[in-house]
């Protein structure tokens, strides 16, 4: 038992994971080591459920970005595609505006040219 006491304080890591009935001789723990032991467990335990807590909410977060990149990334393409259209619709709208342009050019010129005869009578 004394052989072990030894071993176990030459290994401080070893010494947090034994019971404290091992220890001691014959298992005995004073009100105060006990309290203090069984407050040590208590935050082990804490500190357990603070660790799962924290990668639970790590996870969420990751998966939160995954399917933010997602969204971001449909985004980009709508918004490219959007692009492209508006490119088209100016095209269409730039080639009929010169279409009216020329109709109404040919309409003036044609009541030009009536109202030149009609004076010239």
């Amino acid at each position: 038992m004394f052989i072990l006491i030894i071993f176990l304080f030459s290994f401080p890591s070893l010494m947090r994971d034994t019971p404290p009935k091992l220890l001691q001789p014959h298992g005995s723990l004073t009100k105060e080591e006990l309290r203090k032991e069984r407050r040590r467990e208590a935050n082990r335990k804490c500190a357990q459920r603070k660790r799962k807590r924290e990668q639970e909410a790590f996870q969420e977060l990751e998966g939160s970005v995954a399917k933010l990149r997602t969204e971001v990334q449909l985004l980009h393409e709508e918004l490219t595609r959007l692009h492209k259209e508006n490119k088209e619709l100016d095209e269409e709208n730039n080639s009929i505006q010169e279409e009216i342009s020329k109709m109404h050019g040919m309409k003036l010129s044609a009541k030009f040219v009536i109202s030149s005869a009609v004076d010239e009578v």
